[in-house]
Formats: C-alpha cells, structure tokens, sequence
C-alpha cells in the first residue's frame, strides 16, 4: 500500500488540531471563583467532600455520568473511576454527610450548569467557556 507525503501530512495536522482543541482537564468552576487556586491536595479534598468552601463560596460539585475529560482527571487525581466518586458520593449522601453532587448526561451539560451555578465546580477541559480554572 503507497502512502503519499501529503496523505501523511494531512493526517498530521489534523491529529493536532484535534489535541489543541481538547485541551488538558482540570478542575473548574464558576466565574465567582475567579482568583481562587488550589493545588492537587485541596483538589481533592474538594471532590471527596472533606473541603465544602472555597474562599468564602459553599462549593456546588457538578460532573457528568460519564466523560473523557472527568474520568481522565478523577482518576488522576482522586484515584477512582466515574462510578466509583459517584458511589464515594452515595455513601456520603446516605449517612448524611455530605451533599451530592448534582449530576448530568454530559461534560457539556456539566459545564453550562456549572457556568450558571454559582460556587458550582467541574471537571473540565481546562478550555471550557464561561468558567475559570481551579486545579490542573
């Protein structure tokens, strides 16, 4: 089989603008948050429910049943899978200690909710519109 340079090339470029448009995940939240950073520890206490506030804010935890971007970082970061922090989040919720997180069908649905909640955080493409980044 002949494979032409501009056949390699082409497959080339659009493999980069692929990755250049999905950028890395991160942690995200709602514009309020803007000036608000935290690092891999309060990340996680964030996500696990140990941390309910950021500054000043209650946090709102927003994430999707399911997505690249959330699972890529979840696991990363927290060390379990999508259905596993849901699990984490049902047996928090059940025992009372903690307020589960609001769920959604996708990490699109999971970014616009969280743009429009405030002191709502997600795991995001770190590029999302509409929210600042919290934790890479």
């Amino acid at each position: 089989m002949k494979v032409s340079f501009k056949r390699v090339l082409l497959a080339a470029a659009v493999i980069g603008l692929t990755t250049a448009l999905h950028a890395d995940p991160a942690l995200a939240g709602h514009a309020g948050l803007k000036g608000q950073t935290l690092d891999a520890e309060g990340a996680k206490a964030v996500l696990l429910g140990k941390k309910i506030t950021i500054g000043d804010t209650r946090v709102v935890i927003v994430i999707a049943k399911a997505g690249a971007a959330q699972d890529t970082f979840l696991q990363s970061h927290v060390g379990m899978t999508t259905s596993q922090f849901q699990n984490h989040w049902r047996r928090l919720f059940m025992t009372g200690g903690g307020t589960a997180p609001k769920i959604v069908e996708t990490e699109a649905d999971a970014v616009k909710l969280a743009a429009e909640t405030a002191g709502a955080v997600v795991v995001a493409d770190s590029g999302a519109a509409g929210l600042v980044v919290l934790a890479n």
